[in-house]
């Protein structure tokens, strides 16, 4: 399609710019979520018709509001003045949007209520339709005639039930007259599926099922109930309503528009456009021409932003992080609200570190009015972005950045932020993007930052002096002293390697130990004291057994708690034993982690004489995940036969994150 439009336009207009000169608007139904516009909005950049995923050439709106828009000139046809509040139903094929709209005196329009809609449409009268059919034909034979025959099934929707039955229908009785329908005619394949005893009785009536009134009504009645329920309730939410609006495909039905006129018609005056289906496609070009014909929202999500602040006595002790800090939720538009689209929201945010030169900027969206945190089930990613090239001067934390949200488009949120100690300006537009990662507006490409966990096997096994670290080092004298110089060397070796590097956002480390029990030695730290890891890790010993299980557990919930689509997460895992495979635990972290699109770069490291089966088989599951997910990083099994062995892998696995960049 994408490459239909770029010839037929280019062609027409010659010397134009497609992706620089055409602006496209897509109209949704109201009852769309951030996330399915998100994947929308990667389905549009993916056919090539836009050149980046946060460009303003791209616009949404819903299709109520641009059947509001179109309706605008024939509300001057009806000869109603500026003032005038009215309802727009878009009664469409999956979805019925509603939305009341009040006229200003500049032909530009305000949204008084929020907007509101349900899965009603006209294509659950088709499914009441197909349910009917398993009842006459047994419901394992329309199922697999569905699987098999989906052009006889779109066929028989289509050119017979649709045209011959769901339009015209009117629900008076006096004008019905019984529908045949013949099996043989309209989806021959299906009786091949049938089976006794609904074949005998199909073969007696010659394979014709006849339709009388009450059946087709029956069809309409649950659906329709559905939709006058909403118009209801969005009514009683505007008394100053005078006028209704039905538009939509399914706007068309005779007998959806005799049930709402006889409902609502003592209630407002009704009118319905010639060629309803075709109001919202018009809609939505007159506001790409326009869009500041809309001169109000309702807020249908609050908006806030995550910031950082110290830990208080009553805030939850288990989300104090390892630098005495809470993560919180920070309202800046709730729900509900009634707002100009240039209306600007701010916030102020600040460094957490004095050494800090870039501010991770999240944003978040909510169903409730507000939020406390920014991980609780109704709260959504809405975006993210990078503030960098913060100076590091002696006003250490007071180098304050001024955030501001305005809702510009019914879509793209235009999210700025302005040093306000430099000047700069940052800024994007940006829709939901959770899935697959979020808008970077970068001005380079940068080298990758990661979460990097070490998961550490301190058993008694590890006691072992067969390998230990190098003479003068301040751990333990053991194989655990080893990995202890692995891990203080890998995190310098990363460290040093990317001094220099075009960097936008800092690397954080965790530090798990295991046996039969975890601990924790520090989580989501980021370091900058080449000496801190050694004395974190000096002075740990050797004890207990063997438990890979609770070691990825205790690994996905750090990086659940501390997750964050700007970090690749990077799990070493070091062990010298066996033990059960822990399926089920690394099957769940990497499916969420596929889920999010966050790629896992999984490592085992076999710090053993024998075995390590079970860690080679842990390397798989990971890397079998990553083969399907958006950015294939490699998982792997490195057996270390020494401290030389282990300290070279744990440093080359340091220098080939160098090779991954940011997204």
């Amino acid at each position: 399609m994408g490459k239909i439009m770029k010839e037929r336009i280019e062609n027409s207009w010659p010397g134009i710019d497609f992706c620089k000169h055409v602006l496209f608007v897509f109209s949704v139904p109201a009852e769309f979520n951030e996330i399915i516009k998100t994947k929308m909005r990667k389905c549009i950049y993916d056919a090539g018709l836009i050149r980046s995923l946060g460009t303003l050439n791209l616009q949404f709106t819903t299709e109520p509001e641009a059947a509001s828009v179109y309706c605008i000139n024939k509300i001057k046809e009806l000869k109603m003045e500026a003032g005038v509040t009215y309802l727009v139903v878009d009664c469409g094929g999956g979805t019925v949007d509603l939305t009341v709209r009040k006229l200003l005196n500049d032909d530009r329009i305000a949204e008084t209520t929020e907007r509101t809609g349900g899965f009603c449409g006209g294509t659950y009268i088709d499914d009441e339709f197909l349910k009917f059919l398993e009842k006459k034909a047994g419901k394992s034979a329309v199922k697999i005639f569905k699987e098999k025959h989906y052009d006889q099934v779109n066929y028989m929707v289509h050119k017979f039930f649709c045209p011959e039955i769901k339009i015209p229908f009117s629900g008076k009785e006096n004008d019905f007259k019984i529908i045949e329908f013949d099996i043989e005619k309209k989806c021959p394949a299906l009786i091949q599926y049938i089976n006794d005893p609904e074949r005998d009785q199909l073969e007696n009536d010659e394979w014709i099922i006849d339709l009388d009134f009450a059946t087709v009504k029956s069809f309409f009645d649950p659906v329709i109930e559905k939709i006058i329920k909403l118009i209801t309730l969005q009514l009683s939410n505007c008394s100053d309503c005078s006028l209704m609006f039905l538009v939509g495909g399914f706007s068309q039905s005779k007998y959806l528009q005799h049930r709402i006129k006889e409902e609502f018609v003592d209630k407002v005056k009704i009118s319905i456009p010639p060629n309803p289906a075709a109001a919202i496609l018009r809609g939505a070009c007159l506001y790409g021409i326009d869009m500041k014909t809309v001169a109000t929202r309702v807020l249908k999500w609050s908006y806030g932003v995550l910031v950082s602040e110290v830990w208080q006595a009553g805030d939850p002790i288990s989300r104090k992080d390892s630098n005495g800090r809470i993560d919180k939720f920070s309202l800046l538009a709730s729900k509900g609200t009634e707002v100009d689209v240039e209306k600007e929201f701010s916030a102020e945010v600040s460094p957490v570190f004095p050494n800090q030169t870039s501010i991770l900027v999240q944003f978040y969206y909510t169903s409730e009015h507000n939020s406390t945190y920014c991980d609780e089930p109704h709260v959504r990613s809405l975006g993210s972005f990078i503030v960098s090239g913060l100076p590091i001067v002696n006003s250490g934390l007071d180098r304050r950045v001024l955030l501001t949200l305005r809702f510009a488009s019914m879509e793209s949120t235009v999210a700025t932020a302005k040093s306000l100690h430099n000047g700069d300006v940052y800024h994007t537009a940006f829709s939901t993007l959770s899935d697959n990662g979020h808008l970077f507006p970068y001005r380079n490409q940068t080298v990758a930052a990661f979460h990097i966990i070490f998961v550490l096997d301190r058993s008694g096994s590890m006691n072992s002096h067969d390998q230990q670290p190098t003479s003068g080092t301040p751990f333990c004298n053991n194989r655990l002293g080893a990995a202890f110089e692995a891990t203080d060397k890998f995190i310098k070796t990363r460290i040093n390697s990317t001094q220099g590097q075009n960097t936008n956002i800092d690397d954080i480390y965790s530090i798990i130990l295991f046996e039969s029990s975890t601990e924790i030695l520090f989580e989501n730290q980021i370091i900058t004291d080449i000496d801190f890891v050694q004395d974190k890790l000096k002075g740990k010993v050797t004890k207990g057994g063997t438990n890979f299980r609770k070691a990825v557990r205790e690994v996905d919930r750090v990086i659940d708690k501390h997750f964050n689509s700007f970090r690749l997460n990077v799990i070493i895992f070091l062990s010298d034993g066996q033990d059960r495979l822990p399926e089920n635990e690394l099957t769940n972290i990497c499916q969420k982690n596929k889920e999010k699109g966050s790629p896992l770069y999984f490592n085992t490291i076999h710090f053993g004489s024998t075995g390590g089966d079970v860690l080679r088989q842990m390397a798989n599951i990971a890397q079998n995940y990553h083969d399907t997910s958006s950015n294939s990083t490699q998982c792997q099994y490195t057996r270390t036969p020494d401290t030389i062995s282990l300290i070279n892998s744990f440093t080359n696995v340091a220098n080939s994150l160098l090779l991954y960049k940011s997204v």
